[in-house]
């Protein structure tokens, strides 16, 4: 069967399953959430502080309000979480690895390679691993104990580290050669681009990398009160606020792109801009000015375009239109270059720009079981994009070491297309849960992170906008009787009937109201809440526990909840405090209009002394039309109880306002059976 996926896990570089762990965290299976999270990417905790977030790029939710907070979720479910060491069990294979960088595609490589049995053996000239993750990214982006934790991990998986040993220096890639059965080269892009124009050779103006670096060893780079940055791109961003938390009093970024043209984060562009950052778009440099040999300022000329009519990067500027602006420190964060001694002693071809020649293909060099991943084989990008070559080069050095012929099958799957503009419209809308963070004014004093987390509640309430795309309704067209009940009563108006019904999988909100109430039975959900509730209670009412009073074990209370803004964690521990003498059981439901008439009837044959149904409290259900299509199946449940001799006073309906009210309403039901 074709796998179907949401936009989310299309837009991750790594294709992380979104969707589930999204839902692993709604049912406060946070652990479930962390083990997805980690499926294919070794980096968990790191990406939950610094990954750009394609996924939420591609959020369907963009399309109601707002799209969700998934990496903000990402870091709540890691920190409820904590540290989780795993010892890894393998079989060695015999075979021998050596990867040269510590950076992301490198560790991801080595931690694969690992896995499928392979001894492998990481170097690098630094101290400690973990690449631009380690030298550049800032402190306050990225706390270094969260790189520490996903490092540790990968030793877990036999993964050796040899730091302070430079390839092309201490020692040649042809001795390791002779020492390996493959070699990884994952050196990353840590050169500088400089400026072709008059003053740029002085021996003041800074490069972004080694800027980074310095700052995070505990150093200094004695800088100036004017610091004039050039660039436009996430490193540019960076380095201004770092300058800004060593104490500048003036940071200005200048940039040829326009401010919607910039090519650095836009949530990163907000965040620098809230620090004190300046922004100056759309000029390029053209002169450094001097006073006295030290820098004094900055000629800067208007950009008339930054890409020619072939959309190649070809910058043209405006005659007669520059400006001087003063600064006394200039910072370069232009691009980054590759740097070449490692190749020292290779023997390892170079094109006429003096790179190595890599085969983009299948990431090969011209030498044999030499093979290249990362930066240095696909270009500057994301941290996530560089995990992903390093999961590609794993598979393509394990194939090569088994004398197999490389493959890299494409996996065939569905993707969800944009949910139709009629269905957005009738969807409530939820205000998206944010980051809460330190103020600006009190966040760059210093180095120290600044983003706190979302707290549980704050969590479970962003998480609930989740619209579960592609886990909605399916059709079995032998049971269809095309009665239209599911057209009569979907919120959304999705469902299409002819000589059966058709339910659009890029419509389906997935909300269980069609199923809940299709008098055939054909409408199935793919919700994973949903088939388990059936699966449990179906088991349960085989047990044939027929009886009015509680069972043997004392459970009084079965509890059908839709998963709405107050039945959470903090509920659900209330709920116990408030009945302390009665044994209860609580199935939530990801929607309440998904709740079945046969699962209450079933409750009861299986022993219950009273089922409670407790819905969204007005204006907050996830689907509209949700609590109302609940109490209509708890209408109709009390009717058959009746006719069943059972009596309805055994089963309870509440929508409350607040908490208190839920608890107050749960606890009187319960002393009256």
């Amino acid at each position: 069967m074709q796998a179907i996926i949401p936009p989310c896990t299309n837009a991750c570089p790594v294709h992380t399953d979104v969707r589930g762990y999204l839902a692993a965290i709604s049912r406060r299976d946070y652990l479930e959430a962390y083990q997805l999270i980690k499926a294919n990417n070794p980096f968990p905790s790191v990406c939950a502080w610094v990954c750009p977030h394609p996924c939420e790029g591609a959020c369907r939710r963009a399309q109601v309000d707002a799209p969700l907070a998934i990496r903000n979720l990402k870091r709540f479910a890691i920190d409820a979480v904590g540290v989780v060491g795993e010892k890894e069990i393998t079989t060695f294979s015999g075979k021998r690895v050596a990867v040269i960088g510590s950076g992301p595609a490198g560790l991801t490589a080595a931690y694969d390679l690992a896995r499928m049995g392979h001894q492998v053996t990481v170097y690098d000239r630094c101290q400690e691993p973990g690449g631009h993750f380690f030298a550049s990214l800032p402190i306050f982006r990225l706390p270094r104990e969260m790189l520490r934790r996903d490092i540790e991990r990968i030793y877990l998986a036999g993964v050796e580290f040899v730091p302070g040993v430079e390839v092309g220096i201490d020692v040649h890639i042809d001795e390791l050669r002779g020492q390996y059965d493959a070699i990884v080269i994952s050196t990353g892009l840590w050169g500088g681009r400089g400026v072709d124009q008059p003053g740029f050779e002085h021996r003041d103006v800074l490069l972004a990398l080694p800027f980074l670096r310095a700052v995070n060893l505990g150093k200094k780079p004695q800088i100036g009160k004017d610091v004039l940055i050039i660039g436009g791109g996430n490193v540019a961003m960076d380095v201004a606020r770092t300058a800004v938390r060593l104490g500048a009093p003036h940071v200005t970024v200048i940039c040829l792109e326009s401010q919607e043209q910039m090519p650095a984060s836009k949530w990163e562009i907000k965040e620098a801009l809230a620090e004190g950052v300046t922004l100056l778009p759309g000029y390029g440099p053209e002169e450094v000015l001097f006073e006295k040999a030290k820098i004094s300022g900055l000629l800067i000329q208007k950009v008339k375009s930054v890409f020619n009519q072939e959309g190649k990067f070809n910058p043209a500027y405006e005659r007669g239109y520059s400006l001087s602006i003063p600064g006394d420190t200039i910072i370069l964060a232009i691009g980054q270059t590759p740097e070449k001694s490692f190749l020292r002693g290779s023997g390892l071809k170079t094109d006429a720009r003096g790179c190595l020649i890599i085969d983009k293909i299948n990431l090969s060099t011209r030498t044999a079981g030499v093979y290249a991943c990362g930066e240095l084989a696909r270009g500057p990008g994301p941290a996530i994009a560089a995990v992903a070559s390093g999961h590609q080069v794993a598979g393509i050095v394990d194939s090569y070491l088994q004398g197999a012929k490389p493959s890299t099958p494409e996996k065939e799957y569905h993707l969800i297309g944009e949910l139709p503009g009629w269905v957005a419209d009738r969807a409530p809308r939820f205000a998206r849960q944010e980051m809460p963070a330190l103020p600006p004014a009190q966040r760059t004093l210093n180095l120290q992170p600044y983003e706190l987390g979302l707290g549980e509640h704050e969590a479970l309430q962003e998480v609930r906008r989740c619209l579960n795309c592609g886990l909605g309704a399916r059709v079995d067209t032998e049971k269809c009787s095309a009665c239209q009940t599911c057209q009569r009563v979907c919120p959304y108006g999705v469902p299409v009937v002819g000589e059966y019904a058709q339910i659009s999988l890029d419509g389906c909100m997935a909300c269980g109201i069609c199923a809940a109430n299709c008098p055939s039975s054909a409408i199935t959900m793919e919700v994973l809440e949903l088939n388990t509730i059936e699966q449990t209670l179906s088991t349960r009412a085989q047990e044939n526990i027929k009886h009015t009073g509680a069972r043997e074990d004392g459970r009084l209370l079965t509890i059908f909840a839709c998963r709405g803004t107050i039945f959470d964690g903090l509920s659900l521990e209330r709920l116990k405090s408030a009945l302390p003498q009665n044994r209860f059981e609580v199935f939530e439901l990801p929607s309440a209009g998904a709740l079945r008439l046969e699962w209450l009837l079933a409750a009861f044959e299986q022993g219950a002394g009273g089922v409670a149904v407790v819905a969204c409290q007005t204006g907050q259900c996830r689907h509209n039309g949700g609590s109302a299509a609940t109490k209509q199946v708890v209408y109709r449940a009390g009717k058959l109880l009746e006719q069943l001799g059972i009596g309805a006073n055994r089963l309870f309906y509440c929508q409350p306002g607040t908490e208190a009210e839920m608890l107050e309403g749960l606890t009187s039901f319960a002393s009256n059976l």
